[in-house]
């Protein structure tokens, strides 16, 4: 049976968002979806929907996958994850999972000098230098801890360039490998799942995501 460690711990991480701040005039938007392919099968999507504004830097994450055998659908999971960040930082994080039937959450919120953690399985604090296992902005590949955003728990983990331009290798508590392009936007991810080759395929988008983090 797969479950959270094979999609969230390799992958990261309908397609309707969670809903963002309405935007001011001439606020920047960008977007990004990816379809989830497990052993040549398209097995879900991941959407990332963003708008820099007076708020910040407020990205809806939505992730939804089935993987059916035989027609029936024998695994489940769900994410609708909503992240503000201002200054380079998180200001909050709002993430629900269904992880086949097991609930999971992340709450967090920036106080004073450190960010505030309320998860599942994990409630402190973290240094305002903390970032998620949402992957799109390259400078979290040498920021730490990375935050769990199924669960709010700081993962043990090395990040290093992989053995192709562009690409990190992640291993650790979560075990995979990260592609971005020449500008530094997420692209492709490819990971284990359940035994089987699973990668990230762009489906769509506009925008850069990653520059418009950068600009918060």
């Amino acid at each position: 049976m797969l479950h959270r460690r094979v999609f969230m711990g390799g992958a990261a991480a309908a397609l309707a968002s969670p809903a963002l701040t309405s935007p001011a005039l001439g606020a920047e938007r960008a977007s990004r979806e990816f379809r989830i392919i497990r052993d040549g099968d398209d097995i879900g999507s991941h959407r990332l929907d963003a708008v820099l504004g007076p708020n910040g830097f407020e990205v809806a994450i939505t992730i939804r996958i089935a993987v059916k055998v035989l027609g029936i659908t024998a695994y489940r999971y769900e994410m609708d994850n909503r992240e503000v960040w201002k200054d380079s930082a998180i200001v909050s994080i709002d993430s629900k999972v269904n992880d086949d039937g097991t609930k999971d959450f992340f709450r967090a919120s920036r106080a004073q000098d450190a960010v505030a953690i309320e998860g599942s399985s994990h409630n402190g604090k973290a240094p305002l230098e903390a970032v998620t296992t949402s992957y799109y902005a390259t400078p979290f590949l040498t920021r730490r801890p990375w935050l769990s955003t199924q669960s709010g728990a700081p993962l043990d983990l090395t990040v290093a360039p992989a053995d192709r331009e562009n690409w990190w290798a992640v291993r650790g508590e979560l075990d995979t490998n990260l592609g971005y392009d020449a500008s530094g936007e997420w692209v492709a991810c490819e990971f284990d799942a359940g035994g089987e080759p699973a990668r990230y395929d762009i489906a769509g988008g506009t925008g850069k995501l990653g520059a418009l983090w950068a600009q918060a």
